[in-house]
């Protein structure tokens, strides 16, 4: 499910896994891997809108993790019966139906945090010249002290 929604141009992966999350604890409120439930409902779980709960379940269809059997009672459209896919089934063959998302210019996790590591590493210090009459005993400290850069000598 990350690989698909992670890229962005599907759809934001939180509302995705929020949206299945509602979906596996409405089964297992009823105890059961089948059960109906009105999009609203499922959307309120899930702290989505309606119109998320529609896409991500379209997805999630595609992917095999869920099934979808559309109900009507007198002609109007009523709530849908979802069925939770359990098992280790491969997505491989979906997948590709939907398309990569497209390619970006930025950087990756591991890029960024190999930036964050060279930006917080302590940089060598450029070593002056040191001219030996700079160099005093600290009268405090009794160490070497560099009068002109007022740092310690060691």
């Amino acid at each position: 499910m990350a690989d698909v929604f992670a890229e962005g141009k599907i759809g934001s992966l939180a509302a995705a896994r929020s949206v299945y999350l509602a979906l596996s604890e409405i089964a297992s409120d009823k105890q059961s891997a089948t059960f109906i439930a009105a999009t609203l409902y499922i959307a309120q779980r899930a702290g989505v809108t309606s119109k998320t709960v529609r896409r991500v379940i379209k997805i999630l269809k595609q992917l095999g993790f869920l099934k979808v059997q559309s109900r009507s009672a007198y002609g109007l459209k009523a709530a849908n019966q979802y069925t939770l896919v359990r098992g280790n089934g491969s997505i491989g063959p979906i997948y590709p139906s939907l398309g990569k998302a497209s390619k970006t210019d930025l950087p990756t996790r591991e890029e960024l945090s190999e930036e964050s590591r060279e930006g917080t590493a302590r940089k060598e210090k450029k070593v002056l010249a040191v001219n030996e009459n700079d160099i005093v005993i600290h009268e405090r400290t009794g160490e070497r002290f560099n009068r002109r850069t007022r740092e310690f000598v060691f």
